[in-house]
């Protein structure tokens, strides 16, 4: 994996400045505000509010003369609202500061998109709730009671159409003094029954909707890649190093660990997140039934598990994945594998 480098990842003075420089105004509001998530790509960062891309802030020229262009998607202004005046590159907490400051004023702008375009927003509720699970899982209250951190959501491989909904590390909790107890957790999160997968007949050729049978083989593909799947937990690595640093993680860590020595180890976990389903639909018993979804439950690359929420939110432990046939006992499935 030498030849390997991180796919999503910012720059020391990028860090710096968001740590305590130019950019600092934006990482304490996003601390200080949990409707606010903020997540790494290459070289720019995205802060999200409810699912979408309020700010985007990209690091550009070099050495002495670094500045950060700055946007907000005005996809979400089709209404035409007032847009408040705001710099389009920041090179100073001023600037910043300008933008902290008009955060109300653009979340009033996507609320009322959001509510205008409830039914049409693809996979909008998805992404919504994929950032309330990692802001669960990564600066809650019991984050640090919680044994899966987020790196990552809508995480698009480099000149490939795949998507990741949510990319996580699992680290238990009794084994937190070792920062060699890793494993990479790939989530795939449906809303909805609607998103488990189906014909339509508004699909001419009547193709199967991406769902859970397509995400695991597209899974099983993606891991067997090694070179592809090496690049994906340089990626994740990097990621949580950097999240930790900019203390936008909460847990506590073990003295002996030392943060540049995690790894990740063993199998991938393969978790379908499934919210909201109705448990008098038939849908997902089909599915878990059907012989092309079990011959994955077996798999020699992947631990495929299901998460069942303990109790109800979205804390995610160890003790809360099950297995195919537990979750088919869970819902109720009579067929056995």
């Amino acid at each position: 994996m030498s030849e390997l480098s991180e796919t999503r990842k910012i720059s020391i003075e990028f860090m710096n400045n968001l740590t305590n420089g130019t950019l600092q105004p934006l990482l304490t509001r996003v601390k200080e505000d949990q409707t606010l998530m903020l997540e790494i790509r290459k070289n720019y960062i995205n802060i999200y509010y409810r699912g979408g891309n309020i700010l985007e802030v990209t690091e550009c020229g070099e050495g002495d003369d670094i500045f950060y262009q700055s946007s907000f998607d005005k996809e979400y202004n089709k209404s035409g609202q007032n847009i408040p005046s705001l710099p389009k590159t920041i090179r100073n907490q001023t600037e910043a500061q300008k933008w902290v400051d008009a955060l109300p004023d653009l979340k009033k702008i996507m609320d009322k998109y959001f509510s205008r375009n409830e039914k049409t927003g693809k996979n909008r509720a998805e992404r919504e709730f994929q950032q309330l699970v990692a802001r669960e899982n990564n600066l809650s209250s019991i984050s640090n009671e919680t044994e899966y951190f987020v790196t990552d959501i809508e995480y698009t491989e480099p000149g490939s159409p795949k998507r990741f909904d949510i990319l996580a590390l699992q680290w238990p909790a009794d084994q937190r003094q070792d920062n060699s107890k890793c494993k990479a957790a790939l989530i795939e999160m449906k809303y909805g029954d609607k998103a488990l997968g189906e014909k339509t007949l508004a699909d001419k050729k009547h193709r199967e909707k991406p769902g859970l049978i397509k995400h695991l083989k597209d899974m099983g593909d993606f891991i067997n890649d090694q070179k592809r799947y090496g690049q994906l937990l340089l990626t994740m690595k990097s990621q949580f190093n950097q999240l930790d640093e900019l203390g936008l993680l909460k847990f506590k860590r073990s003295k002996s660990c030392k943060k540049e020595s995690l790894d990740i180890v063993d199998k991938p976990e393969v978790i379908f997140l499934l919210a909201n389903h109705n448990p008098r639909s038939k849908k997902l018993e089909k599915i878990l039934n059907s012989d092309n979804f079990i011959k994955f439950v077996h798999s020699d690359i992947f631990d495929l598990r299901f998460y069942v929420s303990n109790f109800a939110g979205y804390g995610l432990h160890k003790d809360s994945m099950r297995n195919l046939a537990e979750f088919r006992d869970l819902c109720k499935v009579k067929k056995n594998i």
